[in-house]
């Protein structure tokens, strides 16, 4: 079968009947062009089977037209929803993604934004990645434009999108509270991040409010994964009082507690109230239930994305925070406090 002839930007011209001009300029994202022109032209190039070349592109704007996104952990089900949020925008603005999971490490970390800013993206999304080793802090005063996502920076001035942590953890702590709670756990992210100790203050500073008991006691200090919260079941199930509820900072603490109670020979809810914070897909399982704090992490991802690729266009903008809110989503597994 003969080659076919490859197609060029004066085809997709012809065929929509605009301007060249016009069809570059929309193939390229600019903000000039109107939505519905762009569309027609988007139509007629994947009608006619036209692919840019990248690397020509590249050349004229002086940008790789990619973006580089850094995630802790890709085991975590939370981090493909932050993750696809951003390849939403990064795609419809032309961009594709090069995604790199740190696994929490700091040394993986450090090598995988070296290994990015090398290859020359046009801007990094940090989620959740350590900020206060001075290498990682040299590469975000010299490097391409950064976003950070739910960790904020202590000392650089950075574009950030997070969670509201406090609107979050207190409407769960006063729903428990008027389930007639007062003894609570708590089982914290890694203190490292600033979202875990948002949480973990506003926990404390909400139970002094409703006048729980024993607080510090209770606090169990982890990081996010199911793992931990299997060690934190065996801690909450060993103490002299056990709580009658436990908060966990994420979704996978909490099915690991939920399993390591179940071992422990206690029920969820009937022994144990369990609440959690993602709202990940497995929290909706009938089998699980799970009352949790929903996060808009998609969004967050999208928010994350469109900040980046205006200081990728912008570079002296106002820096930007963008705090999305929560919501407490109440399913099976609280209850009432079992009455002895």
């Amino acid at each position: 079968m003969p080659d076919q002839k490859k197609v060029t930007i004066k085809d997709v011209a012809r065929e929509t009947g605009l301007a060249l001009s016009t069809v570059s300029n929309a193939l390229a994202g600019k903000s000039m062009v109107r939505p519905e022109t762009r569309a027609i032209v988007m139509e007629a190039a994947d009608r006619l089977g036209y692919r840019a070349s990248i690397v020509a592109r590249s050349l004229r704007a002086q940008r790789s037209f990619a973006l580089g996104v850094l995630i802790e952990d890709v085991a975590n089900p939370s981090s493909s929803a932050f993750v696809r949020g951003v390849e939403d925008v990064a795609n419809a603005a032309g961009c594709t993604i090069l995604l790199a999971d740190t696994d929490g490490s700091l040394e993986r970390q450090v090598d995988a934004m070296r290994a990015l800013i090398d290859r020359r993206v046009d801007g990094l999304v940090l989620i959740s990645q350590h900020l206060e080793d001075e290498r990682v802090r040299e590469m975000l005063r010299g490097g391409p434009p950064v976003v950070l996502l739910q960790r904020r920076d202590p000392v650089l001035d950075l574009d950030y999108v997070g969670s509201d942590n406090v609107g979050g953890v207190k409407e769960a702590m006063h729903f428990v509270g008027r389930l007639g709670h007062s003894r609570v756990g708590f089982v914290t992210g890694p203190l490292g991040s600033s979202s875990a100790r948002e949480r973990l203050q506003t926990y404390r500073e909400t139970a002094e409010e409703l006048g729980f008991r024993e607080t510090e006691e209770l606090i169990y200090h982890g990081r996010y994964s199911f793992d931990v919260g299997l060690e934190a079941a065996n801690f909450f199930a060993g103490l002299r009082e056990p709580p009658t509820c436990i908060f966990a900072s994420n979704d996978m603490n909490a099915i690991g507690l939920i399993q390591g109670l179940s071992e422990r020979g206690l029920s969820v809810p009937k022994d144990i109230s369990v609440v959690g914070l993602d709202d990940i897909a497995l929290a909706r399982i009938k089998a699980l239930d799970l009352t949790t704090i929903r996060l808009e992490k998609r969004a967050m991802g999208e928010e994350a994305a469109r900040l980046v690729l205006r200081r990728v266009a912008a570079p002296q903008r106002p820096t930007a925070c963008v705090i999305l809110p929560t919501r407490l989503i109440v399913r099976g597994t609280t209850a009432q406090p079992r009455a002895d």
